[in-house]
């Protein structure tokens, strides 16, 4: 499974291409320079690779709970040497995750917090908020809840981007437990955020794929 997903480079999502560049540019207007990032959820390194050939002094700390997915990231960024450490860790408990004693001036999160509940999804972005440096920056790419009622105006949206999208409420709600994925409200998210002491808003949404974006309050 890790070896097809890795191979498909996430074409099925039509909104990926356009928020990754999103996040390689708020990184870039963080002038990262030297400085240490974390990536949340590193996959088999896709996001990781564009992010160190966009930053060739950057150091990047990935964690994934998947060793399948480790081993291509390992693969990938094998070339980055040094400036690359892996680490497997699962996000619903992040304080039992071993990381490098460093503070990070970034951290980002594309497609992987929508599998935590959202007591997870709360503590998540409080331990990511306690590791970054003041001012520093946190990008989460994520699908977000669909209610019910605005369903059908869901599809209404996505299928502007997607016209093959199809299927009744239940369908949706059952091809999410089937993948194991547990997307929370927008609003809730930002909520959590704020919570951590991270000033937030979203800034890139297309149907249920949000980009949020925090910045740690330099008092906090």
């Amino acid at each position: 499974m890790a070896a097809a997903w890795d191979a498909s480079r996430g074409r099925s999502l039509p909104t990926r291409a356009d928020q990754q560049e999103l996040l390689v540019a708020l990184l870039r207007g963080s002038q990262l320079s030297d400085a240490s990032v974390l990536d949340l959820g590193v996959g088999s390194g896709l996001v990781a690779e564009a992010v160190l050939d966009e930053f060739p002094r950057a150091e990047l700390v990935g964690v994934d709970s998947s060793l399948p997915m480790l081993d291509l990231a390992r693969s990938r960024l094998d070339r980055f040497g040094s400036r690359v450490q892996l680490y497997r860790g699962d996000l619903s408990a992040p304080q039992e995750i071993e990381l490098p004693p460093r503070r990070y001036k970034a951290a980002f999160s594309a497609q992987t917090l929508h599998h935590l509940d959202d007591g997870e999804k709360e503590a998540a972005f409080d331990w990511i908020a306690g590791l970054l440096e003041p001012g520093g920056l946190v990008v989460v790419i994520d699908r977000v809840k669909v209610e019910e009622a605005l369903f059908d105006d869901w599809q209404v949206a996505w299928r502007r981007i997607d016209p093959a999208v199809s299927g009744t409420y239940a369908d949706h709600v059952n091809e999410l437990a089937e993948a194991g994925d547990r997307p929370a409200a927008l609003e809730d998210q930002i909520e959590w955020m704020k919570a951590a002491g991270l000033a937030t808003c979203c800034l890139h949404l297309y149907g249920n794929r949000a980009t949020l974006v925090g910045r740690k309050t330099r008092h906090a």
